[in-house]
């Protein structure tokens, strides 16, 4: 009698065949949808990397660094007067132009750069710019001022969009006769 019950449920249990293929019907079309939304997945972060490089590529950042500028001045060097290429922190004798009694620094900008500066005076010196040319007329008579003065020009460097990338103090110190031009990196506030 245990033997028939159990018999009644097994076949009761067992599937037929209609529902044997409904199932794996299922079954597949369950692992198709899966499938499919991998490759919608996929296909969604390659479109995002795609749109990623396209946007970057249009709109491209800066490195942050400052653009490639600087200042030369006709100064000496090893008993020689010569252009020289200024160095923040370096300290360098300038030396007049002959016929001209003059010292001259050049600012040497990229294109479509531009720069703001102030005009300074040191004693009764003229320090202003001539375009990108930095002009010091020393005052050659006796003043009854100190033998040592110092003033700072301070020089801002702007990108084509008018932003600020880059800003120094340009330091003339001037000591009895020579004339002396340093470049100091202004601190950052």
């Amino acid at each position: 009698m245990m033997d028939k019950r159990l018999k009644e449920a097994v076949e009761q249990i067992t599937l037929t065949e209609e529902s044997r293929r409904r199932i794996l019907n299922l079954e597949k079309k369950k692992k198709k949808r899966h499938q499919i939304r991998i490759i919608k997945r996929n296909l969604l972060a390659v479109c995002m990397v795609f749109l990623t490089v396209l946007t970057l590529s249009f709109f491209p950042k800066g490195d942050g660094q400052a653009p490639e500028w600087k200042i030369t001045a006709y100064a000496r060097e090893a008993d020689e007067a010569q252009w020289l290429s200024l160095e923040p922190g370096a300290r360098v004798l300038l030396e007049l132009i002959p016929k001209k009694e003059r010292y001259i620094m050049e600012l040497d900008l990229p294109d479509h750069y531009y720069y703001e500066k102030q005009i300074i005076t040191l004693g009764l010196d003229s320090i202003f710019f001539e375009g990108k040319t930095i002009v010091w007329l020393p005052w050659k008579e006796e003043t009854g001022l100190p033998d040592v003065m110092s003033a700072s020009m301070y020089i801002k460097i702007l990108d084509e969009d008018r932003n600020e990338v880059d800003r120094v103090i340009l330091e003339m110190t001037r000591e009895y006769d020579n004339c002396y031009v340093q470049i100091k990196k202004e601190e950052e506030p």
